[in-house]
């Protein structure tokens, strides 16, 4: 049972991934896995066993969603963007009373604010930033798009990992999102050897300085999250909303959206405050 319940887990992760202003990391905070996933990628030398059996249900149903579910992702943002990005936004409203609760669970230092500050204003500031329309789709490798591919293809990989980030409009960003999709859908293998190792060289790379990151400084963390989660609502708020039939829908999609992410998360506020209570105890 646990292993469906974490594969449907990597299933929204994988959806989340591969749709550009959506990020992989908040759906994970949203479902209350992110502390551990980063553990278990940053631990998987030391701890293989414990980490990969973790790991592997997740790993699976992320592969499964993008296989799976890309199609009709693109159908609704394509034919229901409004209706669609209201849900992820629900999503996402949804998980920061849990990410507050996390933030504040030691002894609250104002200082530890710099960072929200900090993280909203760079979401903030991407709005403003429109990504590199490259109309170039590379199909064939050299030494220089080796080297490109595979520090892009790493950079993307990490901020998939940050809540908030989407990996996938940074390859936009960067003018290689069009070359990465096209070199998936068509298996080019000389090209997904570099993608590749970037991949995994940015989410070991990011994970363990984001795991050094929350064991050092949790607080100034979470709060640095937080202002990821919070400024990813208007990075993926669509353009066009109207009161009408349409937005009603999608209003009600943000709500059920809102109540899912809210309740996923019910297990681990229980918890937070149980552990409180001892404390307080002691």
């Amino acid at each position: 049972m646990k292993f469906i319940k974490d594969f449907l887990k990597g299933m929204v992760i994988g959806v989340a991934n591969i749709i550009p202003g959506v990020s992989g990391g908040t759906m994970m905070v949203v479902m209350g896995i992110y502390d551990r996933m980063i553990e278990s990628i940053s631990m998987l030398r030391k701890k293989f066993k414990q980490s990969a059996l973790f790991l592997l249900p997740l790993l699976l149903g992320a592969g499964a969603g993008i296989w799976l579910f890309s199609s009709g992702i693109a159908y609704m943002l394509t034919n229901h963007q409004v209706i669609t990005n209201f849900f992820f936004i629900g999503l996402i409203v949804g998980s920061i009373p849990m990410v507050f609760q996390k933030a504040t669970e030691s002894e609250f230092k104002k200082r530890n604010l710099i960072p929200f500050v900090i993280t909203l204003a760079v979401m903030i500031a991407t709005l403003l930033i429109s990504p590199v329309d490259s109309t170039e789709i590379i199909r064939t490798l050299d030494a220089v798009q080796f080297i490109r591919l595979t520090l892009f293809a790493a950079f993307a990989a990490t901020a998939m990992i940050i809540p908030g980030i989407s990996g996938s409009f940074v390859m936009m960003m960067l003018g290689v999102y069009g070359s990465i999709v096209t070199a998936v859908s068509e298996f080019n293998i000389p090209l997904l050897i570099p993608i590749g190792l970037g991949v995994v060289i940015g989410i070991v790379g990011g994970a363990k300085v984001i795991h050094l990151m929350l064991k050092r400084f949790p607080q100034a963390m979470y709060f640095g999250i937080l202002g990821f989660v919070v400024g990813s609502v208007p990075a993926i708020f669509p353009e066009g909303f109207r009161f009408d039939g349409t937005g009603v829908i999608a209003i009600l999609a943000l709500i059920i959206g809102g109540a899912l992410s809210y309740l996923s998360s019910a297990d681990w506020v229980k918890a937070y405050f149980t552990r409180k209570k001892a404390g307080e105890e002691e």
